[in-house]
């Protein structure tokens, strides 16, 4: 009995809310597939929604019996298939990778295309999809690691934004290859290398020629090629190698730009300290008034990226915990969260941060 409509008073534990659900002015409250808990009840209630469409999540009215250790259970076993496909990708990759820089051999793209979509179908929908890359998080990143974390936060972003599936295919081999120049610099400068650093000096500027002279004359769509040369471009000029601005950097290589410097600000790295999810969009917040990324793509990314939180349990900088509740539309990484009984509104209580999401 899938979409019924039921009362705010009647829903329970089992039910799950098959749509989003909006306040007065036109904030997500609740996003679609969001399971029915006493804080999404409380929140319904306070802002006098009457109604919502729900299933139950497994086909029968008593299905709000299920145990919360299953439901862990079950999840646990969901995350385990999912980091055993990202290994073996990572796997896969790093040899196709090394094949190409060391032994001159051709750019596979169908295997490249496999190497993801093996990832995407270990998860049942984005919000699933983000909330294991971020679990995934925790182990320092690779050069592999972050290249498959930026073509499958690009894809994510092409599709978001319209792309044709041509775009979307193209987005995820460039993003597999986007730093594989990389590899061609000589080990003793690579000892201290971090993408924190590559992205933030020219130090490693060369990394993207590098990785274009590899791939140039290979037999690869040529928005490709143009995305790992242009990568680090920025809208407004400020980029390398070229300093083009917005008319000479194509689709892909925007989308790219994003997907990296996200990946590269919440990732793990030695001697460096992540930025936590809300810390890395305000900082890509902060770098559209600089006109340095495309404000279409970035603002259609941090949104969405924000909305994949709501309900996710955060530490604050003043030593609580809670949980992100609402997602405020024009303060993306302030968000309202429940403490206790208490609702936390950051974008008004600018001293309190979220230090980290919690698991």
């Amino acid at each position: 009995m899938a979409g019924l409509r039921v009362s705010v008073s009647r829903l329970r534990k089992g039910m799950i809310i098959t749509e989003n659900v909006y306040n007065n002015s036109g904030v997500i409250l609740v996003t679609q597939e969001t399971p029915v808990t006493k804080e999404v009840v409380n929140l319904l209630s306070k802002h006098f929604i009457d109604s919502v469409m729900i299933r139950y999540q497994m086909g029968e009215k008593d299905s709000a019996s299920v145990d919360d250790s299953a439901e862990h259970t079950e999840a646990g076993k969901q995350f385990k298939e999912f980091k055993e496909s990202f290994t073996i990708a990572e796997n896969t990759l790093t040899e196709n990778l090394k094949d190409i820089v060391y032994s001159t051999k051709d750019v596979n793209v169908s295997l490249l295309l496999d190497t993801t979509n093996q990832i995407l179908q270990k998860s049942n929908n984005e919000i699933d999809l983000f909330n294991m890359l971020r679990m995934m998080k925790k182990n320092t990143e690779s050069l592999y690691t972050h290249s498959i974390n930026v073509s499958i936060f690009g894809q994510i972003l092409a599709k978001w934004v319209n792309c044709t599936q041509q775009e979307i295919e193209n987005v995820a081999v460039a993003g597999l290859l986007h730093d594989i120049g990389i590899l061609k610099f000589p080990e003793d400068k690579l000892g201290s290398f971090t993408f924190r650093e590559e992205m933030e000096n020219g130090r490693y500027e060369k990394h993207v020629i590098y990785g274009y002279n590899l791939i140039k004359d290979q037999n690869i769509d040529n928005d490709i090629k143009q995305a790992v040369l242009t990568h680090h471009e920025r809208m407004n000029g400020s980029g390398f190698p070229l300093q083009v601005h917005y008319d000479g950097i194509n689709k892909i290589s925007r989308i790219l730009a994003i997907a990296d410097i996200y990946d590269t600000y919440t990732m793990k790295e030695e001697g460096v300290q992540p930025m936590s999810v809300f810390a890395a969009l305000k900082h890509m917040e902060n770098m559209n008034f600089d006109n340095i990324l495309d404000s279409q793509f970035l603002m259609k990314f941090t949104s969405n990226i924000a909305q994949t939180i709501i309900h996710q349990n955060v530490l604050l900088s003043d030593g609580r915990t809670g949980k992100v509740i609402m997602i405020n539309q024009f303060d993306i990484s302030r968000p309202l969260v429940q403490v206790g009984m208490e609702f936390v509104d950051l974008s008004k209580q600018k001293n309190i941060q979220i230090r980290k999401i919690l698991d």
